[in-house]
């Protein structure tokens, strides 16, 4: 049994009010041992095991704590992901390929629970007035400019090397 883009979202409590994760997932089958595997299809390079498990791609665990909170319509709270599979599609004589996400450590469920964590953690700093909503937090991505970071000023900021006008001494 398999489903196709199917819509499913969890509620993420932010202050007094709710954040609502949503998700369409490419793909979700039931394995013959009741367990699920949720299929995400690429036509470009699929996140590797590192990005997946450190949280910079995030879209399947994110999918599979979705469906382990009975985000999903017709599947029950408490199942269980037995896989998380990027399916690479391009043209020619092999059109698709399926690269499993093999943790080095832990489960789908596990990372899935983690994933979640993270996300309630980072939206509950969100609810807070006093955080600041900083433009890069990776330093890997400090030399990679997105399409609106000229309205964070993400480049006349990095040439100061984060110092405002008053440490500068102007």
């Amino acid at each position: 049994m398999f489903d196709a883009e199917i819509g499913g979202s969890v509620p993420i409590p932010f202050g007094n009010e709710e954040f609502k994760l949503t998700v369409r997932a490419d793909r979700i089958e039931c394995l013959s041992d009741g367990r699920y595997a949720i299929l995400d299809y690429k036509t470009g390079a699929p996140p590797t095991e590192p990005q997946v498990r450190t949280g910079l791609s995030p879209q399947l665990t994110l999918e599979a704590a979705i469906l382990r909170n009975g985000g999903f319509k017709d599947i029950p709270e408490g199942a269980s992901v037995a896989e998380l599979v990027y399916v690479r599609l391009r043209g020619g004589a092999e059109p698709g390929e399926e690269l499993p996400i093999k943790f080095k450590e832990g489960t789908p469920d596990e990372h899935a629970d983690h994933a979640l964590a993270r996300l309630t953690g980072l939206v509950a700093r969100f609810a807070d007035p006093g955080i600041p909503y900083f433009s890069l937090l990776h330093p890997m991505w400090t030399t990679h400019y997105g399409t609106y970071d000229h309205l964070a000023r993400v480049q006349e900021w990095s040439l100061t090397g984060g110092e405002n006008e008053e440490e500068a001494g102007e």
